[in-house]
């Protein structure tokens, strides 16, 4: 059963994986834990170990300090070796003595490679095993150079007469003149056996070490497990570099290279002992380990496949049955065949949401409409059924009416106005609480419901949550609403009657502005008489028309909407239609031209019931005024151009008479001479009289070019019979008199022939 579970239901798969996975993983986690301890507390206590082993050998050079002290002290307290190291004649006797004590010295210290004395006195030197002065020179040079210190050590390879290899020694020098009266010219030269250091040392070795050395605080080696490495410069290794860094007198650290480095510094020398050793040498038995950890991973991995099983089996008992109600009829037998019981959990839970869905969609439309009709004007019925399932003492209706309908319809598709409707009702149903409202979606832009009121003729007193329902609309939807609040019902009918008042609140916006909560009965006690229609500022508003006075015609129909805004809503709207009915008659007949504006009269005259607001209407009604002014004006300059131009026509026609002025042209147009001084100046931009002299001039420039008429002759046929003004208008418009013009001109053709 368990397998085919397995099979069948990716549920159970996953919860086996999981229970595989997470004990793997614990397993995984306890079995590296536990060896990275084990191998930490090996690694801990073999360098405990090595150290402590290290610090034996460390013991060495107190013993070699002390032995190559002792041997010193032996040498300087023989009279023989003292009279040979200061003898000043280099007397070959003393020398003789001097050398037999040497080498009863050397047989009695078999690590003692040879011992060699210095007389500075001479410059001479000897040795026990034959050793010349010119191979000890660059030695003794350093010695004389130096002389700091009673003790001084000096790493080298010395070369011994009769031998073919060269001998790792550890050079000791003792200075006599440091610590005692004797002269500063002798030394005493001790060469130790490196390789008896080494022995000595390797006796102390831990079977582990791959490598056992001692080095100088220069990182040089003074000796080394591999003979060959004698005085190697190790200072650029970082193992040595952090040993010298250290303050630390001994201790072990692992490097990148998996070693442990054990080192002991000595306190009587400048030495440093040091060991490395491999992991894999001091953790002889990690492999058995290894294997040992693994196979016990692997059972306790094959336990807990068995305990994932059980608790795979166990754990889901409750959704076997479940799973196996879901399949598909029919299919209850399907063996080891593969199914997606998420899929078939969310199809069963779709089904099941859908079909509940449906249900409560179609029980809650069907409450609205029962609800809507009850308002309309359904029957008493329908209240009864009402109060049972909403209880109270007393109702009142209260409507939400959508701002700026027509604009939220126009920018939103139809789907997304539908949601917007069902928000509101959600949220209005939330703040004002399922057991104090019944709400419906009355109509486009429009929800109605019922709520419980105070006793009493008032409607409910405003509170917060209207204030709440409006601010939360508007900042979820960007939606702005007005609210209106019908009278307290206590009888059907009188349910029905605030309804039509709660309607007729939401209609006070168009006066008092959107977005606002109105109470019926509030209302009616603050509201005052209207004062009638405002003739006068309708008067004010024809005159501010023809005159074209725009910054008027703004001020006048705003105090033309202040005059009627204390009307009720319906006697505004027939006071409109009588001042826009005003504006068509008194321009319609004289000035209107052009079909657009009239078009406008009649689209605002169809939309003046879709205005939400006052303020709306008038910004309608304003760009109509300004539109009626534009054609005023287009109309008036129209005639205008043709006054200017019949007066030009006529000055060009009869610029010859002398009695030719703006009076008489002002009488053949009909209009006064003022009134057509300033048209033609303001179309022409010259006045009447400078655009008459103009003309004469032009005609009499004319024919002085033309004729040989004498000036005075020329002067009478352009109309101006004083001669003198003549010259002085001809003169001041060309710089010239008429006769010097004249002669000019004919020089100016004579020329041209």
């Amino acid at each position: 059963m368990i397998r085919q579970r397995l099979v069948r239901y990716s549920v159970y798969r996953n919860m086996f994986l999981s229970f595989v996975l997470l004990t793997a993983g614990i397993i995984a986690l306890v079995t590296v834990v536990l060896f990275a301890l084990f191998s930490w507390s090996t690694a801990r206590e073999v360098g405990n170990i090595s150290e402590s082993m290290l610090k034996q050998n460390s013991a060495v050079s107190s013993v070699i300090k002390d032995e190559v002290y002792n041997i010193g002290n032996s040498l300087l307290a023989d009279q023989q070796v003292v009279s040979a190291l200061f003898d000043s004649n280099n007397d070959q006797l003393k020398r003789y003595h001097a050398m037999f004590t040497l080498r009863r010295m050397q047989s009695t210290y078999p690590y003692i490679q040879s011992i060699g004395l210095y007389n500075g006195l001479t410059d001479s030197y000897m040795n026990t095993t034959g050793i010349s002065h010119d191979q000890e020179r660059p030695l003794l040079q350093q010695i004389v150079q130096k002389n700091s210190s009673y003790f001084n050590l000096f790493p080298r390879k010395v070369t011994v007469p009769g031998s073919s290899t060269d001998r790792q020694v550890l050079t000791f020098v003792l200075l006599p003149s440091y610590y005692s009266l004797m002269p500063d010219q002798g030394a005493i030269l001790i060469n130790i056996d490196s390789e008896y250091i080494q022995s000595l040392i390797g006796g102390y070795k831990n079977g582990a070490a791959d490598e056992l050395f001692v080095v100088n605080a220069k990182g040089q080696v003074l000796t080394h497990s591999e003979s060959e490495r004698f005085l190697t410069d190790m200072s650029e290794d970082a193992n040595i570099q952090h040993i010298l860094e250290t303050e630390q007198e001994s201790g072990y650290f692992t490097d990148g290279k998996h070693q442990l480095v054990t080192f002991v510094k000595s306190p009587d020398l400048d030495w440093m002992f040091v060991s490395v050793s491999d992991y894999k040498n001091l953790l002889f038995n990690m492999n058995l380990l290894k294997w040992s950890a693994l196979g016990l991973a692997i059972l306790i991995f094959a336990l807990s496949l068995g305990v994932s099983l059980w608790l795979t089996n166990h754990a889901y008992n409750p959704l076997r049955h479940l799973l196996d109600k879901m399949l598909p009829a029919g299919k209850t037998k399907m063996g080891n065949m593969r199914l997606n019981e998420f899929a078939l959990l969310d199809d069963s839970y779709s089904q099941l949401k859908e079909r509940l869905s449906a249900m409560e969609s179609a029980a809650s439309r069907g409450q609205q409409a029962e609800l809507v009709q009850m308002l309309k004007g359904g029957n008493p019925l329908q209240y009864e059924r009402f109060k049972q399932q909403f209880p109270a003492k007393r109702y009142s209706v209260m409507v939400i009416l959508v701002d700026k309908l027509s604009t939220f319809r126009n920018n939103r598709d139809a789907e997304t106005r539908s949601f917007a409707y069902a928000s509101i009702y959600k949220m209005a149903e939330e703040i004002l609480g399922d057991n104090e409202a019944r709400l419906a979606i009355a109509e486009e832009g429009m929800i109605a419901g019922v709520i419980k009121a105070s006793d009493g003729p008032n409607p409910t007193q405003p509170g917060s949550a209207f204030m709440e329902l409006q601010s939360r609309i508007y900042e979820q939807l960007g939606v702005s609403v007005t609210i209106g609040i019908g009278s307290s019902a206590h009888e059907y009918d009188d349910l029905c009657a605030s309804f039509e008042k709660a309607c007729t609140c939401v209609q006070q916006r168009f006066l008092h502005g959107a977005g606002q909560i109105h109470f019926y009965g509030l209302d009616e006690d603050v509201s005052t008489e209207s004062k009638g229609y405002p003739y006068k500022y309708e008067t004010s508003i024809i005159d501010a028309i023809k005159s074209q006075q725009r910054f008027r015609l703004n001020r006048e129909i705003e105090q033309w909407l202040l005059g009627i805004r204390d009307c009720e809503y319906h006697e505004a709207l027939f006071y409109m239609n009588q001042l826009v009915g005003s504006l068509y008659r008194q321009f319609h007949a004289k000035t209107l031209r052009d079909h657009t504006v009239s078009a406008s009269f009649s689209q605002f005259i169809h939309h003046i019931d879709v205005y939400e607001t006052l303020e709306e209407i008038g910004d309608s009604l304003k760009e109509l005024a300004h539109r009626l002014c534009d054609e005023m004006e287009e109309a008036s300059n129209t005639r205008y151009k043709k006054i200017v131009t019949d007066i030009r026509m006529f000055v060009e026609k009869h610029y010859m008479r002398p009695d030719l002025s703006l009076e008489m042209v002002a009488s053949e147009v009909s209009l006064s001479r003022s009134y057509v001084g300033k048209l033609f100046k303001a179309h022409c931009q010259i006045s009447f009289n400078d655009y008459l002299n103009e003309v004469r001039l032009t005609k009499a420039r004319e024919l002085l070019i033309s004729s040989d008429m004498p000036v005075q002759l020329v002067s009478e046929q352009v109309g101006v019979y004083n001669t003198t003004y003549f010259y002085t208008l001809f003169k001041k418009h060309y710089k010239m008199s008429p006769a010097q013009f004249r002669q000019q001109e004919n020089v100016s053709t004579g020329a041209v022939q």
